[in-house]
Formats: structure tokens, sequence, C-alpha cells
């Protein structure tokens, strides 16, 4: 469930090359773990397992996990286990400190009990690391203004699903703002310690941010006149954040 590895191709001495790059995802979740406390991580929907390569060179203690065996390039070095994150994971109560889920959630049929499963098998005050792409940024909000459809979200679901070259199952199938994954990790057991984003673009699109936030003034100005009982300034400081506004996938720490 992973993102897929990507090349450009160059040319050196009249001969094509492949040159790999940057992973800005990876780079953004080895940077914010670099100065946490070492300890148990379960790297879930591990893919080809570069995530979890990376974290025990930073002296994690790491187990990686995926439906899909064949894919895990470290087999070698880094215990796997499979895992069918929809159904009852193969792991005690209270065995790690972190769990690591990247590009996994919009792929979720029943993500309330896949996130309650994953809160079982953390510690208390353990953390849960999870990413999906950031619809709620400029780019992905113009986009839809155009083609109805969000950034990563583009292809038909059921048309695509029946593709012939989908061998497992690996459909972005729910789009989440950052609204929705709050709520699916509180009602989960979790509470958002911290958000961050992969890599920032869409700079070109701040003309919007007066609009934006004129908007959500308004918004605010509206409820309170009206009496109602949400106060929006709260949430309105995330949405206006640069990790929502330009970041490419949204990235929240949790803690249990």
């Amino acid at each position: 469930m992973r993102l897929p590895r990507l090349f450009v191709a160059g040319s050196q001495g009249g001969n094509m090359i492949k040159k790999k790059k940057v992973n800005f995802l990876l780079e953004s979740v080895i940077r914010n773990f670099s100065g946490l406390p070492k300890g148990k991580i379960l790297d879930l929907g591990c893919g080809d397992g570069d995530y979890a390569r990376r974290l025990k060179d930073l002296g994690f203690d790491v187990t990686a996990g995926d439906i899909d065996k064949a894919r895990f390039r470290y087999k070698n070095e880094i215990e796997f286990k499979h895992c069918d994150i929809t159904k009852e994971m193969p792991f005690a109560d209270n065995t790690f400190d972190y769990v690591l889920l990247m590009e996994v959630v919009e792929h979720l049929r029943n993500p309330y009990t896949v996130i309650s499963e994953i809160n079982r098998i953390i510690k208390k005050g353990g953390s849960l690391i999870i990413s999906t792409p950031n619809i709620l940024s400029l780019k992905s909000r113009l986009r839809f203004m155009f083609e109805g459809c969000y950034e990563y979200f583009r292809e038909p679901p059921l048309d695509h699903v029946k593709n012939p070259r989908e061998v497992i199952f690996n459909l972005h199938i729910v789009p989440y703002r950052y609204q929705e994954l709050e709520f699916l990790l509180s009602a989960s057991g979790f509470k958002v310690g911290k958000i961050f984003a992969s890599n920032y673009e869409g700079y070109g699109l701040w003309f919007l941010l007066p609009v934006i936030k004129f908007q959500s003034w308004q918004k605010e100005r509206r409820t309170i006149k009206k009496g109602g009982n949400i106060d929006y300034r709260r949430m309105h400081r995330i949405l206006l954040s640069k990790e929502i506004l330009f970041g490419r996938h949204l990235i929240i720490k949790a803690v249990k």
C-alpha cells in the first residue's frame, strides 16, 4: 500500500541512467523520528520496506507487516509478519511504542476497526504516525473545482477495481479531510499530538489565501451570531496552517 519508488531518466556520456527521485514522505518521517526515544516500531502496510530499513538504521527495533510478503525487500534483515490489517493482527496487547501507517488509511473499508486494533497493540503513551494524501491543499482544491476529484483520487473506484492489473486490492476509496481523520483517531482512542507534511507545493496559489481566510472569519462570525455551540477558531488555525494549505501529504502523530 506504500507509494511506489519513482525514477527519472537522464543521460551521461550518451548512455541512459536512472536516478532515484527523493521520497519526500519517507524523508519527513525519518526527520521526525530522529529525535524520538528509541523503541519498538511496527511499520504496518510496509510495502517494499524502505521505511522499516531507514528506521532500523536509526536504532529502532523494527517489525514490518504487510499482506504482500513478496514485495518486501529486507527479509534477511528485518522481522516480517504477514498482516491482514482488516482482521485481528498477530500481536499481543501493548506491544509497540510506535506504529507507522503510511498511505494506508485511504484504502480501508473498515478504518474504525483497523485503528482500534492498532490502539490495542500500542503501549499507553505510544504513538501512531499516520499519513494520507492531503485533499485540503490548495492544489487539490483547485483540481476539485475544475475536475470534480481530489489529488490522488482521480480514478473512478468501481471502474478501477475491475482493472485486470489489480492483483491485490490497492485502491484509494476514502478521501480524508483533516476533520474526519481527527475524528477517526479520537473515536479509536488517540489524541492528535502533531501535524506535519511531506513536502510543500502550490505556492503559486497564494492569491487564494485572502478569500479562504475571509470565508473562515465569516463562518466564525455567523456561528457566534446564531448562537452556535461550536467554536471554529481551533479548527481554522489548523486548516489555515502551512501543512494543510501547501502540504502534499498530511501526516499526523497521534498519541494513545
